[in-house]
């Protein structure tokens, strides 16, 4: 039996700041968070900056579309802050699929669009085919 694929997204800022004021500014509790100089997981390497970030709480069946929407749903919980914070540090919605279909389809309709234009984030896709 072939695996389904599995989709997931989230917000997330990097750069030289305390994550911890991020959380203040934001008033969200993130969902991962890392600081410039910690020891990066499983390797001898130091962060570069730090990261924070907050995740789709969506199981990873549900379309991708749908963990984008959820995730803006979020952010507009505070939509000056989040847009502030993106603007300032770089916001990125990060778009994650692991695909076993041929040339699967990414839809997003002028609605989400025009939400994800509002913050003035970066799209980063991280597609594979496994």
């Amino acid at each position: 039996m072939q695996k389904p694929d599995t989709w997931y997204a989230y917000f997330h800022v990097r750069g030289s700041f305390d994550p911890d004021d991020i959380t203040r500014r934001l008033g969200v509790k993130a969902t991962k968070v890392a600081r410039e100089g910690d020891p990066v997981q499983k390797t001898s390497k130091k962060r570069p900056c730090s990261l924070w970030e907050l995740h789709s709480r969506l199981g990873t069946s549900a379309p991708l579309e749908e963990h984008v929407k959820h995730v803006l749903d979020q952010l507009d919980m505070n939509k000056p802050a989040f847009e502030e914070i993106s603007k300032t540090f770089g916001g990125t919605m990060q778009l994650v699929g692991y695909f076993r279909d041929v040339n699967p389809g990414v839809h997003f309709d002028s609605e989400i669009v025009k939400r994800i234009a509002h913050y003035g984030f970066d799209i980063d896709c991280d597609f594979y085919n496994s």
